[in-house]
């Protein structure tokens, strides 16, 4: 499998387990499209993604960082295990986000599952990485309106591992007894772990809508 330090956003960004799915938990199943990043069209949607994973991604990494120096692995685990990713404003008529998750193709926490359109995009990655070819650096969905739920653009960016990720993905058999002990005990069926440096992790994707509208103001029918 070839890989490239493009990838890597730092795994510490993923609290996630995935082909930890159980059989009797169905993906949730989306119609969605393809779209070209390069698409002019799609340009604002995006640099709208990419801008919020650079943000997120940094933030988290950072806080994580500065319990990892001041008070071990154990404590990042918590850091990750309770984050909650608070979204950026979006102004009046720029794309709103409306969620930003972290998802692989071994999960650690449930929450983190991929849907089917996810799966689809980690599914693309594995395959270029297998085929010996560099992953894209974003891929771009569109995924269709279903019922009650509206229509939205999604961003993915693959992550990977460097080597401050190992305190908590590497080999289980190298990690510390009090970080097994507490991975164990908030993810009993984990599947994150055994990751070398450089190996892919997964992906962050940012769910995107149309452009929020200026207070007074309304959308055409």
């Amino acid at each position: 499998m070839k890989t490239t330090p493009a990838l890597f956003l730092l795994s510490l960004l993923l609290g996630v387990r995935v082909l930890g799915i159980a059989p009797d938990e169905p993906l949730a199943q989306l119609q969605f499209t393809w779209v070209d990043p390069a698409d002019p069209a799609v340009a604002t949607i995006r640099q709208a993604g990419e801008k919020t994973i650079q943000l997120v991604g940094g933030r988290l990494i950072s806080e994580v960082n500065q319990v990892l120096a001041a008070k071990g692995a154990e404590e990042a685990i918590d850091v990750l295990h309770l984050k909650t990713l608070s979204l950026p404003a979006s102004a009046p008529g720029q794309p709103v986000i409306i969620a930003v998750k972290r998802t692989s193709l071994r999960i650690r926490n449930l929450v983190n599952a991929p849907d089917s359109a996810d799966l689809a995009a980690l599914m693309s990655i594995e395959k270029e990485l297998m085929d010996g070819n560099n992953p894209p650096k974003v891929l771009v969905q569109h995924v269709a309106a279903s019922g009650l739920i509206p229509a939205e653009w999604r961003v993915y960016r693959p992550i990977g591992v460097v080597s401050a990720c190992l305190v908590c993905h590497g080999p289980a058999d190298s990690l510390l007894p009090s970080v097994k002990a507490k991975l164990a005990r908030l993810y009993p069926a984990d599947h994150a772990l055994n990751y070398a440096t450089y190996d892919w992790r997964g992906v962050i994707r940012v769910s995107i809508v149309a452009a929020a509208v200026a207070p007074g103001k309304k959308t055409q029918p």
